[in-house]
């Protein structure tokens, strides 16, 4: 018991820190880094409570404290808007009887932009993650990517706007087991992750031009009216899990402790990305004044793992619950419902899992299979734009694949 004091002094700094959430009205604020992952998707974005293996490099850090470790190589691509629009716009699938969406395919421009007109209502895009990591047995250590572009609005193009983000981020932390008996597990973890992001605001004509692969130079270049963001920063995460008679879990996570605050320079687009293509990344930006910041984030959450004694190996279910960002809530005055996640995982004869939750108030599901040492993962989820639930929804779909040892 020696260390309970000092688990009582690192539970109410992560309470305190919550005052400097808010942040002065000078600030840029920024999304923070968060790959997709097929499994947490599906399970309406709640992990916190029950976080594990590589998914703990960018939720709770305090699974590395995790007495098994695991080797990671994961991939996970993901599409915004609905992928059976996709596939028939882009030829790969016949319409079916019932289908009003566009009739021309990618083969020109115009197949492109009446389905990026048709799909901007509810959101298109796409990106993809991939990374390695080990967790477990008191360490966390890993590299991730992640890219996303995603743009939404009404009517097409004028109202339509979006982003384009791409994260390259370090992770590496220790993960500690200050209590550890049949009653209670507590765990504590930390970690830094050192990231250089590239952020660009994006339009539907930006968009277009983007595809259509516009490379000429100067002012010429129609790209060059848009302006990429780069940057890096080091970040701060921290969170703790307890769990109770091995089967009532509490977690605690902390993203982005103190605020992330991201050194940025400015690029032309259209330049920026013929330097990328010709000699690699553009280092003589323009510097920007504005101070750019992802905000600390809060996230706590709760679960239960049944059990299920000698048919644990047909029927293993965890259901769990978290509250997700509060200052953000406030911050930007949106409905208590994009505070809730909630999910659950049931594994099936031991390889296959069955997946579903709540995400701000929209169903999400999915399902894996383990077959050796890969796993593949599929989610189909839905996540809210507006401040209020029901105001616009942006329905996705992801694949996952991973290699653990």
């Amino acid at each position: 018991m020696k260390y309970t004091m000092k688990t009582y002094a690192l539970a109410a700094l992560f309470f305190f820190t919550g005052s400097l959430g808010f942040l002065s009205a000078e600030d840029i604020l920024m999304a923070p880094f968060a790959p997709r992952s097929a499994t947490i998707l599906a399970q309406g974005g709640s992990f916190t409570a029950v976080a594990r293996g590589y998914e703990a490099l960018f939720t709770n850090p305090a699974a590395f404290a995790s007495s098994r470790g695991s080797l990671t190589l994961m991939v996970n691509p993901w599409v915004y808007g609905n992928p059976r629009d996709l596939l028939i716009s882009a030829g790969a699938l016949e319409p079916p009887a019932d289908y009003t969406g566009p009739t021309t395919t990618f083969d020109d421009t115009t197949g492109l932009t009446d389905y990026l007109a048709y799909a901007s209502k509810g959101g298109f895009g796409g990106g993809g993650s991939f990374g390695i990591g080990w967790v477990g047995r008191g360490l966390g250590l890993g590299l991730v990517a992640s890219t996303d572009l995603f743009a939404a609005g009404s009517p097409f193009p004028g109202g339509v706007k979006g982003y384009l983000q791409s994260d390259f981020a370090l992770v590496g932390g220790l993960g500690f087991t200050l209590i550890d008996s049949k009653l209670m597990r507590l765990t504590l973890g930390a970690d830094l992750r050192p990231t250089i992001r590239f952020y660009s605001p994006l339009t539907a004509n930006t968009i277009l031009d983007m595809i259509a692969g516009s490379n000429s130079s100067g002012t010429d270049n129609p790209l060059n009216n848009s302006i990429m963001y780069s940057g890096s920063a080091l970040a701060i995460d921290a969170g703790l899990q307890l769990a109770l008679f091995e089967n009532l879990y509490f977690g605690l996570s902390v993203r982005d402790l103190f605020n992330t605050r991201y050194d940025m320079s400015q690029y032309p687009l259209g330049d920026w990305l013929d330097e990328l293509q010709t000699s690699g990344l553009p280092s003589d930006g323009a510097s920007v004044s504005d101070s750019y910041q992802v905000p600390m984030n809060i996230s706590a959450g709760v679960g239960y793992h049944f059990d299920m004694g000698a048919l644990s190996w047909i029927l293993d279910p965890t259901v769990h619950l978290e509250l997700a960002d509060p200052l953000g809530v406030l911050r930007e005055n949106k409905s208590p419902w994009a505070l809730l996640h909630a999910g659950m995982e049931t594994k099936v004869l031991r390889f296959i899992s069955l997946r579903a939750g709540l995400n701000q108030g929209y169903l999400t599901a999915g399902a894996g299979v383990k077959l050796l040492f890969m796993d593949l993962n599929v989610a189909a989820f839905t996540r809210e734009l507006g401040k209020y639930a029901g105001d616009q929804a942006s329905s996705g779909f992801a694949l996952e694949a991973a290699l653990r040892f």
